[in-house]
């Protein structure tokens, strides 16, 4: 790196610079060797990290981040933001011409709305919040019965939560185009339409993008209008403390429609690198599902290599890396996703430049498109099926965990609305064992094969709330799926006297024994009492 100046000199030099940005645009990018004295987690709590590569950090710091970098010392340079330079002016489109330009904002909404106007049987667009300078976050549903939910894996796909990384926010309008103009002459389109929900939100952070101006994207921030990194924004799997703090609007609105939708697959597109990270980005220990995020980043990059020139997307691992193994990321996304939700998602970085010419715009759509489509397909890989109640028919809310396997939140469950889930995999031979509270445990082996949905739909047998057997002789026993409280038995005789009283803490689920043996044989009332719930049963006990 070249131009590093003293930290003295960088006082009235480089930090008057700083300040300027700071001032202008509420952020400053930073750029710097990694010393021995800071590691890389350390520094990402501080400033948000954009590259790392060959021990130089590039970092953007809003007023609060930088302050407390320049307490550390280290020499740094700052860089002139790239979505100020050449080429980005202010200008409207031309009728037809919105493929070999990043749009104005609203030329955006126009396209966007323009979509469900043109394609009311295939797509609904969801208006599902306002960012902080009151910009809409819209979300466009490509489905073959876009009104209701059917029983399909749903798909996300989001980008330029980073307003000055903004290749995926054209990439995004590029996919929704090519899905719907292409439904009913490509039986590959139709097929992921048919089969799954795709959800598309382009553009995560509006006020970033439209920095300066409705009119361009010239002048893009990477931060929000409040100076929040929004990707550094999500409830951090490491400090649950920190789980109720006060989150941007986009970033609730984002938490909000995704759980609404019941989220399965999920990618966020990003700019500054050209790689497929896989989680973990907080932990350094790898997710249970690490060979499965492994096999479906290959498929995308190598993908991409097959249709772009050579050196696209060969960064790190030849296009893919685990996130940790790059550098950490606290309250990202990805990670929100993948613990919090249950669900899975990688991140994916388009392009070394953050702002890629719009004369290059076509190459990058080529070099991406397939890939694109190839990654929705695979939410339609793994196990799925419907839970229900096996005497009511009723859906049933389970937990579906894979034995041996399974951690840190990679489990899923099942919808309580219509007992479906998804649970996607490699092949190979699983134990899964289904369990819900009141429903006795089913374990089951399931055989799935690469790239297909095995179907696997089970019947819960719901918990008979009595004491068992009836008759009995010298023991009662009564099945409790949530241990934690004393479970509290009176026998009264016909008389209603009371003649036996039993307290018995409940440390586990399963049946809980109760020694029965002094009672006399005859006809009992039993009041059961557990936690605030109380009930009772008539029991009988056989003379021997």
């Amino acid at each position: 790196m070249t131009g590093v100046i003293s930290a003295q000199q960088q006082k009235s030099e480089t930090q008057v610079t700083a300040e300027q940005y700071l001032h202008d645009r509420g952020e400053v990018i930073l750029c710097f060797v990694k010393t021995s004295r800071y590691s890389v987690d350390y520094l990402t709590r501080i400033i948000s990290i954009d590259r790392f590569r060959n021990d130089t950090i590039t970092a953007y710091a809003n007023e609060t981040g930088f302050r407390e970098f320049l307490s550390l010392q280290i020499p740094f340079e700052v860089l002139h933001p790239p979505s100020l330079k050449a080429g980005f002016g202010p200008r409207m489109l031309k009728s037809g011409d919105w493929r070999d330009q990043y749009p104005s904002y609203t030329e955006y909404m126009d396209l966007m709305e323009g979509f469900e106007a043109e394609y009311p049987d295939l797509c609904r667009l969801t208006y599902f919040g306002t960012s902080v300078n009151g910009h809409e976050l819209l979300a466009l549903k490509i489905s073959d019965n876009p009104e209701i939910h059917e029983h399909e894996p749903v798909v996300l796909y989001s980008s330029t939560m980073h307003g000055d990384e903004t290749l995926g926010y054209y990439l995004m309008l590029r996919l929704i185009d090519y899905l719907l103009a292409n439904y009913e002459t490509s039986p590959a389109v139709k097929h992921l339409a048919d089969h799954i929900e795709i959800w598309i939100n382009p553009l995560a952070n509006p006020d970033g993008s439209y920095f300066l101006s409705d009119t361009s994207v010239a002048g893009a921030t990477r931060f929000n209008a409040n100076q929040v990194d929004l990707n550094r924004d999500f409830p951090d799997i490491r400090i649950y403390t920190l789980q109720d703090v006060p989150r941007e609007p986009e970033t609730l609105a984002m938490m909000d429609l995704m759980n609404d939708i019941r989220l399965t697959l999920a990618a966020n597109f990003h700019g500054g690198a050209e790689v497929v990270n896989y989680p973990w980005d907080t932990w350094f220990r790898f997710h249970p599902d690490d060979a499965w995020y492994r096999h479906i980043s290959r498929a995308y990059a190598d993908t991409v290599h097959v249709y772009a020139p050579a050196g696209y997307m060969t960064f790190l691992e030849n296009g893919i890396t685990n996130g940790n193994a790059w550098y950490s990321v606290y309250g990202g996304r990805q990670d929100y996703v993948n613990y919090f939700l249950n669900a899975r998602e990688v991140t994916i970085e388009l392009s070394d430049e953050h702002m890629p010419s719009e004369s290059s715009l076509e190459n990058y759509w080529n070099y991406n498109r397939n890939s694109l489509l190839q990654y929705i397909g695979q939410a339609l890989t793994g196990i799925t099926g419907i839970i229900k109640d096996s005497v009511t028919g009723e859906p049933v809310l389970a937990r579906i965990r894979i034995e041996n396997h399974d951690l840190d939140n990679s489990w899923v469950y099942s919808s309580a609305e219509d007992g479906s889930y998804y649970r996607l995999i490699g092949a190979g031979n699983y134990m899964i064992r289904i369990s819900s509270p009141d429903y006795l445990i089913k374990r089951m082996l399931v055989s799935v094969t690469d790239g297909e949905l095995t179907q696997l739909d089970v019947n819960l047998s719901p918990v008979i709330k009595a004491l068992y057997p009836n008759p009995f002789l010298d023991e009662l026993n009564f099945y409790l799926s949530v241990p934690g409280n004393d479970l509290h038995l009176e026998f009264f005789d016909l008389l209603g006297r009371k003649v036996k009283d039993i307290i018995q803490a409940v440390d586990y689920r399963g049946p809980q024994t109760m020694d029965v043996s002094d009672l006399s044989p005859g006809m009992y009332v039993v009041r059961i009492q557990y936690g605030e719930e109380a009930w009772k049963q008539v029991v009988i006990k056989q003379g021997t």
